[in-house]
């Protein structure tokens, strides 16, 4: 059984048969492992191993003595020869006699190497008995497989390799089984921070998740979110943006902000729902309990951001691909790309707030990213005055205009304009 310390830890990997079968070493083993092989190579070489190898008078020892034939058998722990002719810790898996280019017999034993999952097959003469220090330390190499993942071919796996070998991951575990079903996380340059190897697999078409997103379940509810009041014309509001939208084919800039102004201060209940959220569905087996079976446009539900690792509330907008589903963050106004494992269900407790994103247009035309940018920058984590110039509707947003310490951001925006 693995222990708890190889959960959700930093991983190297060490062998690999498919996604399916592929073995990790825990980063902080590598020292354990240096160890182990510095004691079987080096300190045997003057009197163990090279001793045999050149024939020389074995001693009384039984450490580091030469496997007979009649001696070994499927399950033993012994130190076995691998191809770049150093010795490593070894599980015998079976024993059998083939014939050698002279048609004489010979010995074989099939053995894992149980410090990095790799199988050989290996003449028994070249196998030696383990010492007794090294039988009391359990493998080191851990055996897991990609979870809820199906290859499409040979591709798959070179795809695999290529986004794992010689990278320090993060293992996150999904099902604890006697092998791992997990995920593997890996750091990138790029803004993400952070992307999960089974999704890459997934979206770039090397793998399909292996249950159907469209298995048909019943729709026992219909649920949606609480709706603040509506935003009535001349009416003034202390908000704080939430999210910038990108530049519509209007030209006229969108933006999602909490009200800060509301006589229940709503808002600021929001940041202790997300702590609670975030206890619930930080839990083990979090994805067995509450995980969704299928998800479809406008459910509700928790979803864990890939880059900060909390919990927010969402709404499924639509499913892209495979099993990647876009969701909006309805308290912030953002909407994301993520997998449906990182979906969970959404308790009632935690739709008593309503949906805290409020999303407005300002009534001046825009051109360019950087002026967006400048924008986001002159009115982020700042209070806001927010008058509405026209009340909107389902299908019009309000028209608003902003001021920051009394000076007008439309009037600013202006100056820009061609």
């Amino acid at each position: 059984m693995v222990d708890k310390e190889s959960l959700n830890t930093k991983v190297f990997i060490s062998c690999i048969e498919s996604i399916n079968k592929f073995y990790v070493l825990r980063a902080n083993e590598m020292k354990t492992i240096v160890q182990i092989q510095e004691q079987i190579n080096y300190n045997w070489s003057r009197t163990g191993f090279l001793e045999l190898e050149n024939g020389a008078d074995e001693d009384n020892s039984e450490e580091g003595k030469e496997v007979e034939a009649v001696d070994i058998k499927p399950g033993d722990l012994v130190v076995a020869k691998f191809q770049d002719k150093l010795f490593y810790r070894a599980k015998v898996l079976s024993v059998f006699v083939e014939l050698d280019t002279s048609l004489t017999e010979v010995n074989m034993a099939e053995v894992l190497y149980i410090d990095y999952g790799n199988i050989g097959i290996v003449p028994i003469t070249s196998t030696r008995t383990l010492p007794s220090s090294l039988l009391a330390l359990p493998p080191l190499a851990i055996q897991c497989s990609l979870f809820d993942c199906l290859a499409l071919g040979e591709a798959t796996t070179t795809a695999f390799r290529g986004l794992v070998n010689k990278h320090c991951l993060l293992l996150e575990m999904m099902v604890r089984k006697e092998v791992l079903e997990v995920d593997l996380i890996r750091e990138v340059r790029d803004n993400m921070g952070y992307t999960s190897v089974r999704d890459v697999l997934v979206l770039s078409g090397k793998a399909v998740f292996y249950s159907s997103p469209y298995t048909t379940i019943p729709n026992v509810e219909e649920r949606k979110y609480k709706q603040l009041p509506s935003l009535m014309d001349g009416s003034v509001h202390t908000v704080m943006l939430s999210h910038l939208h990108k530049l519509s084919h209007h030209q006229l800039p969108q933006l999602s902000v909490q009200l800060l102004s509301d006589k229940d201060k709503l808002a600021l209940q929001l940041p202790s729902l997300m702590d609670q959220m975030g206890e619930v569905y930080g839990v083990k087996r979090s994805e067995e309990l509450w995980g969704l079976g299928r998800c479809w446009p406008g459910m509700v539900c928790a979803v864990r951001d890939s880059r900060d690792k909390m919990w927010y509330r969402g709404e499924v907008g639509s499913i892209v691909k495979g099993r990647m589903v876009r969701v909006k963050y309805v308290d912030f106004g953002n909407t994301e790309l993520v997998p449906d494992h990182k979906l969970r269900r959404l308790f009632k407790d935690f739709m008593v707030l309503p949906a805290m994103a409020t999303r407005v247009s300002m009534e001046v035309k825009v051109e360019g990213a950087e002026v967006m940018a400048m924008l986001k920058e002159g009115i982020d984590l700042v209070d806001l005055n927010m008058k509405i110039v026209k009340e909107g509707s389902e299908e019009v947003l309000p028209m608003v205009e902003l001021k920051v310490e009394g000076n007008s951001v439309n009037n600013w925006l202006k100056q820009f304009v061609c």
